[in-house]
């Protein structure tokens, strides 16, 4: 398999980014923060997608880390691969709400099916865990998982006697781990234990629980003995409260009735008094002879007032007769129009004259007529006023003994009153105190109420003793029970633990088949990347180094720093070689020479370039493998990021 294109549409800090690698070596420069990693694991991810956990976990997990910086649905990418003499194009989308995988076919446009996604099934042996611990090197990452051994181990097993690359042994002991742990999480071990403390404890609560049911028996009496105080308390508050009750309905009674004679009291006292105003003190007799002069000068002035009017009238005539005849002598006399005029004058004067005096003197008579008038209508009103007070004198002397009743009436009243008012005072209402406000009552009510949550608690822990002593029955037959089933799952452990050796035992079994042949590739690659300083390399089960140096094996860790990491390379290739045979897969090295001197990285490069992979692609912030290489005359596809 050879990585042609990478499409990385929204990818960590990528974002509609293309990318064209080469078969052969391809050295993608870039300073520190130009995304080489981002790219590395880009090349992971579309392969076999972006691990995501659960829990805090996610918030650093591999998906949080390579989300696009821009955020959004768009998380995505897709990768063009060449695999035996197929093109073909892998698309996916990382966003868990929307996420998929999907292979085509680019000479067919055919979309090939993986079964579950894995790409193993197109490209023999290429997993996850392959990939990482073989042909991903990142930047001092070139040790490898211990746990991997067994998995290779397993997988050369299966490959080479089986034939069938499902068998894992790895996945078996993990299952038998789990399975213990399982059988030990659920052991009844802790449940007996826990039971036959709870046996003891219940034994020792035999005497609790006996008091616990004399202190309820002791509230119960104590409460019943205050509800009965409560209750009698109560009823005698209720008929004191009726007594009360009735009491001021009386008082009220009284005090209406009382204001009731005062006002009518009051009301005849004022009518009293104003017929006592009205009486007046002259004899009737008096007023009715006055009032009879009166009528008769009245009546006199009228007929003289009348008469007048007739005899102004024949005054007037008289002189007007007397004083034409002149004037008509005048006129038929004397034909002087001077004359004639001036006793016309004369004559309309004396006219006028007279008329004027006989008015005013009826205008005199007639003041005296209404004065007469007005002075009998006065007589008249007082002789009825008196009329009235002569039939009043006896309504006068009704209405005081009236008063003088309503007086005793009132001070009789006040006998009964004036103890209700000296109790209740003046304003006397039917409202009265509450019940609950009662102090007594009060102070009993909240006695009964805290015996009353007592018990409750008592009563709780009363159902918990009980609950208790029906499990004792059964409590034996429980640890009966339990004991054996820890026998059994003891046994069962003992089980396990025998298959695990079997297992262990069968992996060395295994690593004695592929182990001399991994040993050998090992140890070829580390004589040629040391120069022949090391020729000879052990590799154990566990994927543990250990160098001969002519006088003794050394352990890998006791090493330098870079022998170290020739070491790990060298065990990493060697797997690729039994992993992949062909060599037809891509090696990734990701600033995986970062402790090595200049010599051994010429070296190093020299040697990966001679050994016929596919397709090598080398990430690196630095210019000294460019340089190598070309020093070397080492063809490569160099490749910048900006």
């Amino acid at each position: 398999m050879i990585i042609d294109t990478l499409n990385i549409t929204h990818f960590g800090r990528f974002h509609q980014a293309s990318l064209r690698l080469s078969p052969g070596i391809n050295v993608v420069y870039g300073e520190n923060e130009a995304g080489k990693s981002t790219l590395h694991q880009f090349i992971q991810a579309m392969l076999f997608g972006v691990e995501r956990l659960r829990g805090k976990a996610s918030r650093k997990d591999e998906y949080a880390r390579f989300q696009p910086w821009e955020q959004g649905k768009n998380y995505e990418g897709s990768m063009v691969i060449e695999h035996e003499g197929e093109m073909y194009r892998l698309t996916r989308n990382f966003y868990k709400e929307d996420e998929y995988f999907r292979v085509e076919q680019l000479r067919t446009g055919k979309e090939i099916l993986l079964p579950g996604g894995q790409m193993d099934h197109l490209v023999d042996g290429l997993n996850r865990t392959n990939f990482r611990n073989t042909l991903s090197i990142g930047q001092l990452e070139s040790s490898i998982d211990a746990r991997f051994g067994l998995t290779l181990q397993a997988y050369m097993a299966n490959v080479q006697r089986t034939k069938n690359q499902d068998i894992d042994l790895q996945r078996t002991l993990d299952y038998l781990r789990k399975e213990k742990k399982a059988r030990f999480d659920r052991s009844p071990e802790r449940q007996l234990q826990n039971l036959k403390v709870q046996a003891e404890t219940m034994e020792a609560e035999t005497d609790q629980y006996q008091k616990l049911l004399e202190e309820i028996q002791q509230q119960q009496t104590m409460l019943e003995h205050v509800r009965s105080q409560r209750q009698a308390e109560r009823q005698t508050g209720r008929e004191s409260r009726k007594r009360e009750r009735q009491e001021r309905m009386e008082a009220i009674r009284l005090i209406e009735e009382n204001n009731y004679v005062a006002a009518q009291y009051q009301q005849k006292k004022a009518a009293y008094d104003r017929l006592k105003h009205q009486a007046a003190e002259e004899d009737f007799d008096v007023m009715k002879e006055q009032w009879d002069a009166a009528n008769e000068e009245y009546d006199d002035l009228s007929d003289r007032y009348g008469q007048l009017m007739g005899r102004n009238l024949a005054i007037l005539f008289s002189v007007m007769m007397f004083g034409l005849i002149p004037v008509v002598a005048v006129f038929f006399l004397k034909n002087n129009p001077l004359v004639r005029v001036g006793i016309l004058l004369v004559f309309i004067a004396l006219l006028a004259v007279t008329a004027l005096l006989l008015q005013m003197g009826r205008k005199r008579m007639g003041l005296r007529v209404s004065e007469s008038k007005e002075n009998l209508d006065e007589l008249h009103d007082e002789m009825e006023q008196h009329m009235f007070g002569r039939g009043g004198r006896e309504m006068l002397r009704q209405m005081k003994e009236e008063l003088q009743a309503l007086r005793e009436q009132y001070e009789q009243l006040q006998i009964p009153l004036q103890p209700y008012l000296e109790k209740y005072g003046d304003d006397i209402s039917l409202d009265m105190e509450a019940e609950e406000d009662d102090e007594m009552l009060e102070v009993l009510r909240q006695k009964e109420e805290s015996l009353t949550k007592s018990l409750e608690r008592l009563f709780v822990r009363k159902e918990t003793f009980e609950q208790k002593e029906e499990e004792r029955e059964s409590l034996e037959m429980d640890i009966q029970r339990l004991s054996e089933e820890v026998r059994v799952e003891q046994e069962q452990a003992g089980i396990i633990d025998e298959c695990m050796t079997i297992i262990r035992d069968l992996s060395e079994e295994i690593h004695s088949d592929f182990g001399p042949a991994l040993n050998t590739e090992v140890s070829k690659m580390i004589w040629e990347l040391t120069g022949g300083k090391y020729e000879r390399v052990v590799v154990d089960n566990e994927l543990n180094l250990r160098v001969d140096t002519g006088e003794r094996f050394v352990d890998c860790d006791q090493l330098s720093a870079g022998t170290r990491e020739q070491l790990y390379l060298a065990l990493r290739l060697a797997m690729v070689k039994l992993l992949f045979p062909k060599k037809d897969v891509p090696v990734i090295f990701d600033d995986s020479f970062v402790f090595y001197d200049d010599r051994r990285l010429a070296r190093t490069l020299a040697w990966i370039g001679s050994q016929g992979f596919a397709q090598v692609i080398l990430f690196t912030c630095q210019h000294r493998e460019m340089d190598a290489l070309e020093r070397m005359g080492v063809e490569y596809t160099p490749i910048y990021l900006d």
